[in-house]
C-alpha cells in the first residue's frame, strides 16, 4: 500500500487542478490514497473551503480530508469549527500555514485546538521550510526548531513537520530525533510544476542521508505536495532512498495510517 500524506486541489500554478486529475495522477503512479489538505488563503488563487473538500473526499473515498486554521480574528470560532469536523469524523487532522501567515506556531491562541488534538489523538500538521519565492510572509515563522517549542508543551500531540523543513533539514531531523511525537513528510522539495531536475534529484537524496543517519526514517511519511510535483516521478525518487523494508513499510503506509487514525 502506499498512501500520499501531503495533497492539494483548487487553482494553482494558473491551472484548476480537479480532484479527477488527482485520481488520475494517483492511478499513474499506483498511490492507494492521499490525504488532501486545504491550502492557505491566497488573493489570485481560488482554494476550496474545508466543507466542499469533506464534500470532495466523501464522493472519493480515496482522497482524506485535513482541515485549515487560518491565523485572524475569526480563530475562535475556526477552532470551533474544526473541533466540530474532527468529532464528527469529517476530518483526520488540522493544518497551519506557518511563514505564509505571520505568527509563532505555540501562540497561545492555539492551544485550544493543540490541547483537543491531544486529548482525542488527532494530528497536526506544519508547513516547515522555504516560502513560495516572493510571496509575503517570514521564514522565522516557519523554521523547524519552532514546532521543538509546540512538542514540548503538548508532549502527546502527533505532529507533522511537512517538506522536511527544507533547507533546515538537519533542524527538522533533530527535532523528529528528540521528540517521540514528532514526525516529517517528504513532500514539497523540489522545483515547482516541472520534471525532477536530477541535480535535485541528487541532492534529496544526499541531504535525506544525512537526516536518516541523525534521526533515521521510522517517523517519516511519504507525501508530494502535489499538482506541484508528479506523483510518479516523486515515488520513483523516494524509491531511491536507502531504507530497511520495516522503513519502507512505515515511510509508505503505516505511519499514515497510525498518524491519521485511517481506516484502510
Amino acid at each position: 500500500m502506499i498512501i500520499d500524506v501531503h495533497t492539494h486541489v483548487g487553482k494553482m500554478g494558473g491551472k484548476i487542478w480537479t480532484p479527477r486529475d488527482l485520481l488520475a495522477s494517483m492511478d499513474e503512479a499506483g498511490i492507494d490514497y492521499s490525504i488532501l489538505i486545504t491550502l492557505e488563503e491566497q488573493p489570485e488563487n481560488r482554494q476550496l473551503t474545508v466543507e466542499e473538500i469533506i464534500k470532495v473526499c466523501e464522493k472519493s473515498p480515496r482522497l482524506i480530508p485535513v482541515g485549515r486554521i487560518d491565523y485572524n480574528d475569526s480563530i475562535d470560532k475556526q477552532i470551533n469549527e474544526m473541533t466540530g469536523y474532527l468529532k464528527e469524523k469529517k476530518i483526520v487532522g488540522v493544518k497551519f500555514y506557518l511563514g505564509y501567515q505571520k505568527y509563532h506556531a505555540n501562540d497561545s491562541k492555539l492551544h485550544p485546538i493543540y490541547k483537543f488534538c491531544q486529548d482525542y489523538n488527532f494530528p497536526v500538521i506544519y508547513h516547515t521550510g522555504m516560502l513560495e519565492t516572493g510571496f509575503p510572509g517570514l521564514l522565522k515563522s516557519s523554521h523547524p526548531l519552532t514546532i521543538d517549542e509546540v512538542a514540548d508543551t503538548f508532549p502527546n500531540l502527533k505532529i507533522v513537520m511537512a517538506h522536511t523543513g527544507n533547507p533546515w533539514i538537519m533542524d527538522c531531523a533533530a527535532v523528529v530525533a528528540k521528540n517521540k511525537n514528532v514526525y516529517m513528510d517528504f513532500s514539497g522539495y523540489f522545483t515547482e510544476y516541472q520534471s525532477l531536475d536530477p541535480e535535485e534529484v541528487e541532492m534529496f537524496i544526499r541531504q535525506l542521508k544525512d537526516f536518516k543517519i541523525f534521526a533515521g526514517f521510522k517517523k517519516c511519511m511519504f507525501g508530494t505536495d502535489w499538482p506541484l510535483y508528479p506523483q510518479k516521478e516523486y515515488l520513483e525518487v523516494s524509491n531511491q532512498l536507502i531504507m530497511t523494508e520495516e522503513e519502507k513499510e512505515l515511510v509508505f503506509w503505516k505511519n499514515a495510517k497510525e498518524v491519521f487514525n485511517l481506516k484502510v
